[in-house]
């Protein structure tokens, strides 16, 4: 149901115990950013919309407004600053529901948008109390900065604030994507593999790829402030030596890989199938992520007729990632 096709999106807050998931615009992987966006006070936009479909109307909101979107009980919500006339963007949201409606008429009576003005009581950073220390796979731990947690010899610690950028391990298509990695490493030594994190943006796969001993490994983005955010938590991690992180698209890089990774929407996986067999190498490895369990066979069959052969498939809720090999 892919009803904005925009850039790259990931997706949200999958644990918070307040039913609440969060996601940080221009990307989705995106949970709520840590920095403030308002001051004084905000319009609240709260966007009723029916259960099944919130959390991916929120993707597409968020890729439209570059901001936080909030997935609710309800639909998704969320902030105009009023002293800001860019951040205010509902001609876009307007445009992503009517294509909804006509997409799905007999669930248009139940769309409606409600307004509210509230003060500024420093939600933009509530939503840390909800990011604890989590295990993941067999060895990885992921803690936030502004946690503490008994580190074990054998783990393999990540240390992220996410900032503006998605990727702190909560939602199901990081952890795919961190388990991959995982499982990927055991069945072959990486010590010799290049890998990119296509989408990279907090750095968590990478810094988790070089965690597991990868040898070369590049992360791309076309988001400069997500690379900023990764590079900030490569240096907190003591990774600057094994990563090397870039702004820009495919187009703007040369080199072909072992393995690459990617954790992005359906959409914009969609059209990287040709350009993707171009940065990989012969029988080298594809993780895909960021797919709806519907869109499974669509984004499997566009990589199957550019002549990747699916190796393995792995879901977590309404998400699966898929594993190709590359035989060009």
């Amino acid at each position: 149901m892919a009803l904005h096709a925009g850039g790259c999106a990931r997706g949200g807050w999958t644990q918070a115990p307040l039913d609440a998931r969060r996601l940080d615009g221009g990307r989705l992987d995106g949970e709520w950013s840590g920095k403030k966006i308002m001051s004084k006070s905000w319009i609240r936009v709260d966007v009723m919309v029916p259960e099944p479909d919130a959390e991916e109307l929120a993707f597409d909101a968020a890729e439209i407004l570059g901001a936080g979107v909030e997935v609710t009980p309800e639909g998704f919500r969320y902030y105009v600053d009023p002293a800001d006339p860019s951040s205010d963007r509902g001609a876009g949201i307007e445009e992503l529901l009517a294509a909804y409606r006509e997409h799905f008429p007999e669930k248009a009576a139940s769309l409606a948008i409600h307004t509210q003005e509230v003060a500024d009581d420093d939600w933009s950073d509530r939503w840390k109390a909800h990011f604890k220390p989590m295990r993941v796979g067999r060895r990885f731990l992921i803690r936030p900065t502004w946690e503490a947690c008994e580190v074990a010899a054998e783990d393999l610690l990540i240390i992220i604030d996410p900032g503006r950028a998605f990727g702190t391990g909560h939602h199901e298509t990081t952890r795919l994507c961190l388990e991959w990695l995982e499982d990927r490493a055991l069945a072959h030594p990486p010590e010799a593999a290049s890998l990119l994190d296509l989408g990279t943006g907090s750095g968590i796969l990478a810094i988790g790829a070089a965690l597991l001993g990868f040898d070369r490994i590049v992360g791309l983005d076309i988001d400069a402030e997500a690379v900023e955010v990764a590079r900030e938590n490569r240096a907190i991690n003591g990774l600057e030596r094994k990563i090397v992180l870039r702004a820009g698209s495919l187009a703007d890089l040369g080199d072909r890989f072992h393995v690459v990774v990617a954790n992005i929407q359906a959409g914009p996986l969609m059209t990287l199938a040709e350009p993707l067999a171009g940065h990989i190498l012969p029988r080298g490895m594809l993780a895909l992520s960021g797919i709806l369990l519907e869109q499974e066979e669509t984004v499997r069959l566009a990589y199957e007729t550019k002549g990747f052969v699916l190796m393995d498939r792995r879901s977590d809720g309404e998400w699966c990632l898929l594993g190709f090999q590359w035989e060009g």
